[in-house]
Parts: C-alpha cells; structure tokens; sequence
C-alpha cells in the first residue's frame, strides 16, 4: 500500500487513455480469470469484490457483519459485473463496469485533491502511476527544450 495524492481528474484521465486502461483492465482480468477461460465466475470475481471491503469497514475500522448480508451485496455486485446475466463475466463486461464504477468514483471525489491510501495493483493505483508518468515525460520535455 502507498499514500497518494489524486482527484477526479487523474481517474477521468486515466480512463480517456483508452490504450493504458485497457491494458490494465486486461491484466487484472487475466490475474482474476484463474482457469483461463476467458470467463470469470462468480467464485473468481468474489475475491475481487472481497477486496473491496465493501460493509467489512467502517471508516478503516474493521466492524462485524452479518454474513447472509454480505452474501447479498456481493451477488448484488456480481450481477453488476454480469451485464447479459449468463452467470460469468468477460472482458468486455468487466471492462464497462469498472469504467462505471471509476466514473462514480471520480465524480464522488470531484476535483479537489484527497490523500488516500491506495493498493498496490487496485485501478487508483495505475490511475495515479499513469499521470504521474504523463507529468514526468511533459517536464522532461520541457526541460529538453530548455
């Protein structure tokens, strides 16, 4: 984990550049899909959604919860994901959906910047290594000018 510095604008950012996140949707799609077949189940997809902490924290505390809820939410999430309800999630699904999910987070955030404590392999992560990549190659460049 690291603390980073971003705001809506990294994320928009981030998703307009079509080829960087789909090479990162990719990768976490491939990381996911343990049998390889070009589908994710429901079990492969439920360690995602487990890692999103979704009701298990309160605030970073860790809090009780009841099972048959939580059970609820990540089938919830799941159907989210699985957009023709086939019962399996493929690349283009979970490439719509974690744009959406990333567009809701973005205009939550708004463009104010907000330090957050972010995984190393989560999509915010890759969101802020790609902009801060963009800053270094235009400084560089200015600097080459110079």
């Amino acid at each position: 984990m690291s603390v980073e510095i971003l705001d809506g604008a990294t994320i928009v950012n981030f998703l307009e550049d079509e080829e960087a996140f789909s090479v990162s949707v990719r990768d976490r799609f491939a990381h996911l899909d343990s049998n390889h077949d070009g589908q994710l189940s429901y079990e492969e997809m439920l360690k995602e959604l487990q890692g999103l902490r979704v009701m298990e924290t309160h605030f970073g505390v860790d809090v009780e919860t009841d099972r048959d809820e939580l059970v609820r939410v990540y089938d919830s999430l799941f159907v989210q994901f699985d957009h023709d309800l086939n019962g399996t999630v493929d690349l283009e699904e979970f490439k719509a959906e974690t744009r959406q999910m990333m567009l809701a987070m973005a205009d939550g955030m708004g463009f104010l910047p907000v330090q957050m404590v972010l995984e190393e392999d989560s999509f915010l992560k890759k969101a802020v290594e790609w902009e801060s990549a963009k800053l270094l190659a235009s400084y560089s460049s200015c600097m080459a000018r110079s």
